[in-house]
């Protein structure tokens, strides 16, 4: 079929991968922010908690751009965890403007439940639609995700 020939009526808004994405990362969102929830935390504090579970010495903005956050939230979602014992923040010997972020052994007994849960939904996705293809699709997300400033 000719692109000039199709109706808009014709097409679905399930035909448009943004939109799949969009809906399959809200029904995902939905499942964290209700995991944080019975945590006692936000969905951000759970993601911190995550990214640094098994990672050490991450700058604040290396950390920023891997939770898709903006720098200034982070800092005040960063400010609180370290009140709370979570978090410690060095200042980077080689360039004094940069913090490195790492767990604390609190936060690593806080991040426990949370990888569990995280675990449990790459389980859960993998068992419905399944292993092959979960591990394709994890294939194709991160090849789009690396290719983000040619996508458009």
């Amino acid at each position: 079929m000719n692109s000039k020939n199709i109706k808009i009526s014709d097409i679905g808004i399930d035909e448009f991968l943004p939109y799949l994405l969009a809906h399959a990362s809200n029904l995902i969102s939905k499942q964290i922010d209700e995991i944080a929830a019975a945590e006692g935390l936000s969905r951000n504090e759970c993601k911190v908690l995550i990214t640094l579970s098994n990672k050490e010495d991450v700058t604040l903005n290396e950390l920023a751009n891997l939770m898709i956050i903006k720098q200034p939230t982070l800092s005040r979602i960063v400010d609180a965890m370290v009140k709370a014992g979570w978090l410690l923040r060095d200042v980077v010997k080689e360039d004094r403007r940069s913090v490195n972020i790492r767990l604390t052994s609190a936060g690593r007994d806080q991040a426990v439940p949370l990888l569990s849960h995280a675990h449990k939904m790459d389980y859960f996705i993998a068992r419905n639609i399944g292993s092959i293809e979960s591990k394709h699709l994890k294939k194709l997300l991160r090849s789009l995700i690396s290719q983000e400033k040619n996508i458009f």
